[in-house]
């Protein structure tokens, strides 16, 4: 959450936020970890910064380099999709970077990822234009609204989460290709859904931890000026 305030010792907002005192005379001013106060004339000044409680619940700001990750993600699955295969299935790496990071940073990233990896893959492979990260937007609302139910089980839900999402995009790209195609309408290959579910489950499973690891490491703490 991104809070503006004005905290100049007559407004005693930063009073009833943190339940802190501020002697008069002084005035707050975000320097780091722990507050600290300088003395200074009384005057208005907006403190710009992100709570605690964002960074815990998985909601961090995009980055300038997060977009070029996701770029990047969608290069290497565009890359490795024809030739990597694991257990007779293909893994879905776009679908687990947006599903680990709509978990761990929140839904504005998660969509972000979601477009901006999808359409490069789209561009890339031949699937039919918009199919790719349509599908992959539809998986990162439905991860961010499983997660205000089942968010609390950090190490779990992820990786359901990939297992459903997997399921959930390979229906949804089956079903474009046949609106937009003229093939005949054929069995869903459930075996097959069903294991590229599993391996997209596992491959989050996996990458859960590092991943988990290096949001907790670069989450923002300083403030957003």
């Amino acid at each position: 959450m991104l809070l503006i305030l004005p905290v100049s010792t007559r407004s005693g907002a930063y009073q009833r936020l943190t339940g802190d005192r501020i002697e008069p005379g002084r005035c707050f001013t975000w320097n780091g970890y722990p507050h600290s106060f300088h003395k200074t004339e009384p005057r208005a000044t907006i403190a710009v910064y992100l709570t605690s409680s964002a960074v815990s619940h998985g909601v961090i700001p995009i980055s300038y380099l997060s977009p070029l990750l996701a770029i990047l993600v969608g290069i290497v699955h565009a890359g490795l999709a024809p030739v990597l295969v694991v257990g007779g299935v293909k893994p879905n790496l776009v679908l687990v970077a947006v599903v680990l990071m709509t978990c761990l940073a929140g839904l504005l990233p998660g969509i972000t990822w979601a477009f901006l990896a999808g359409l490069t893959t789209n561009l890339l492979v031949g699937e039919p234009l918009g199919s790719v990260p349509l599908v992959l937007l539809l998986v990162a609302a439905a991860v961010a609204g499983g997660g205000r139910v089942l968010g609390g089980l950090v190490w779990i839900y992820p990786v359901a989460a990939a297992f459903v999402g997997s399921i959930l995009a390979d229906v949804g790209s089956l079903l474009i290709s046949q609106l937009v195609t003229d093939a005949v309408a054929a069995a869903l290959p459930f075996d097959i859904l069903l294991r590229a579910a599993i391996l997209n489950a596992a491959l989050v499973a996996v990458l859960l931890y590092p991943a988990r690891a290096l949001a907790q490491r670069y989450a923002p703490e300083a403030p957003a000026w």
